[in-house]
């Protein structure tokens, strides 16, 4: 379902208002807070024809402007060059930025908030949304082409001449962080050793931004980056490659399938290494990273491992899927395209089914709270791929095989809005998803206030532990209650005990991104009808 909003332009509400924007209905133009030589930006109220100066930021009526507070937050102290973090503040006036978290993870919560910027567009028109997919699309795009390498994402990048706490999240010291890289006659530092759950955030990003702007020019930022990673992973390239297995080490010809590299992060003299343990398998690339839906395709050139059995990746079948998709979504219908979109299109109807059957595999392996992360890292290129898929068979397998009996059914008590979104909007026909969708949207009514402080938790008085796995909740903690992280959705829900961090603040994207899926599906009302931000001039 697509939603798209026409904006017309509002002609001076009183002499105390900036000419602004204006939609039907009312949409936001600015920042909650924010000042400016315009101005003051505040919430007017279009039905009663006047400004409300203390909006209600929380509580179960006030959802759109807690989802307004956390933007405001998250732009003023939680985007430092334009990629999500949280900020670990100098004291409790959380008004001076002492150094900034989770800076190996920028890359998936910047797409992540591109997404939530491009349904809060398609939800209600806002020209500020409109204005903050702009600035995130041009981060990211930096970021794909600073490292230099076809298809090669940087965790994060930020002009070299940053302030101090900028530059402390780049620090020489760390390998991973490659400084003074000319692009675009500006010097830059950025983080490399990608992963592939930071390609998950930035591809959703992507896609739901191509489908909700207008603009050539940000469309073709994007095409061009999709299309050159995806041509990347068709390559299948035979490289020279340091294999290590245990102690044994050897440098030898590999083609690694649907593979990303790095000549930056390769070590010393630029060929890639590949550490592999086969018992249980686990695989780690320097220089290179694999999209791998069968591992034996890799494991099977190596000497002495010709009969190797097939090694099924379910979770790196399901990101081709959407990968591929996604990559088909932004060149249809574009004339200079068609040859590059005819070979992607190819190779997807090549490789399709062989990706469905194994993505039917999947099964939640974590113990007890170990390892949830991993879920997120299927359900949201899950979430890309049932939404695009045009085969009638296919999108049908995805929704009840792998969406609704495998991976809904195995998180459907945590509590978890994010997932629980992704499951009614993209269910089966058949599936009532409406209790669902309303006992999520509770859920989310329970969002902790902005900012979002890193507070300690004791919930061992409130929670029973459970039987078998000690020291966790027997159930899912209610939102309200959970240990709050940059995307608390990614975290397992029965957490008992923390100590928090002291003025440490969550930018509040897990919020945003659960707030308008469920706008943007119509999950969730909005409880604010008729008030937007505009620019306020002093009386």
């Amino acid at each position: 379902m697509i939603r798209h909003c026409c904006v017309a332009l509002f002609i001076g509400l009183t002499s105390a208002v900036t000419q602004a924007a204006t939609v039907a209905p009312c949409a936001d133009t600015c920042l909650l807070g924010a000042s400016a030589a315009r101005g003051n930006c505040e919430l007017w109220d279009s039905a009663g024809n006047r400004w409300t100066p203390s909006p209600p930021a929380d509580g179960p009526d006030a959802m759109h402007n807690l989802a307004r507070d956390y933007t405001s937050w998250l732009h003023d102290w939680m985007m430092p060059a334009g990629g999500v973090m949280a900020t670990q503040f100098a004291d409790a006036t959380l008004s001076e930025p002492l150094y900034y978290g989770g800076k190996r993870d920028s890359a998936i919560w910047t797409g992540t908030y591109l997404a939530t910027e491009a349904l809060h567009a398609m939800a209600t028109g806002a020209p500020d949304a409109a204005r903050w997919m702009d600035e995130t699309i041009r981060t990211l795009h930096r970021w794909w082409n600073i490292p230099g390498d076809p298809g090669y994402l940087a965790r994060y990048a930020a002009p070299a001449d940053s302030p101090a706490p900028i530059q402390a999240i780049l620090s020489a010291d760390e390998p991973e962080v490659h400084r003074d890289v000319l692009y675009e006659n500006q010097l830059w530092h950025w983080r490399g050793n990608i992963s592939r759950d930071q390609y998950q955030g930035v591809m959703l990003g992507y896609s739901f931004a191509y489908e909700a702007t207008r603009s050539p020019a940000l469309r073709e930022l994007i095409r061009q980056d999709v299309v050159e990673f995806v041509e990347q992973l068709m390559r299948s390239e035979s490289r020279p490659v340091k294999v290590i297995i245990g102690n044994s080490v050897s440098n030898r010809n590999v083609r690694i399938p649907y593979a990303v590299f790095s000549t930056a992060d390769s070590p010393g003299g630029g060929t890639p290494a590949l550490t592999l343990q086969l018992s249980p398998f686990e695989a780690a690339g320097e220089g290179v990273l694999f999209f791998l839906p069968n591992a034996a395709d890799l494991v099977r050139q190596l000497p002495g491992f010709s009969a190797f059995p097939n090694l099924y990746q379910p979770t790196q079948a399901i990101q081709l899927g959407a990968m591929f998709n996604i990559a088909l979504q932004v060149t249809e219908g574009v004339p200079e395209y068609a040859a590059r979109r005819q070979a992607i299109a190819q190779h997807y109807a090549a490789h399709a089914d062989e990706w469905m059957d194994i993505a039917a595999r999947w099964r939640n392996t974590n113990s007890c709270a170990d390892g949830y992360f991993g879920l997120n890292i299927g359900f949201m290129p899950l979430y890309s791929w049932i939404r695009l898929e045009t085969d009638p068979v296919r999108k049908g397998r995805l929704q009840r095989e792998v969406l609704r009996d495998a991976m809904w059914a195995s998180v459907k008590d945590d509590k978890n809005v994010f997932f629980a979104f992704i499951y009614a909007s993209q269910a089966p026909a058949e599936d009532n998803v409406q209790f669902v969708a309303d006992f999520h949207a509770d859920q989310l009514a329970r969002f902790p206030s902005a900012p979002n402080r890193s507070e300690p938790r004791d919930l061992s008085g409130i929670y029973s532990q459970s039987s078998s796995c000690p020291g966790i909740s027997a159930v899912a903690v209610n939102v309200d209650e959970r240990v709050p992280s940059t995307f608390v959705w990614e975290r397992h829900p029965w957490k008992l005990q923390d100590a928090g961090t002291p003025n440490q603040v969550y930018g509040g994207v897990d919020y945003l991104m659960a707030y308008w899926m469920g706008r943007y599906y119509g999950f969730i009302a909005d409880d604010a009808p008729g008030t937007c931000l505009f620019w306020r001039r002093g009386e």
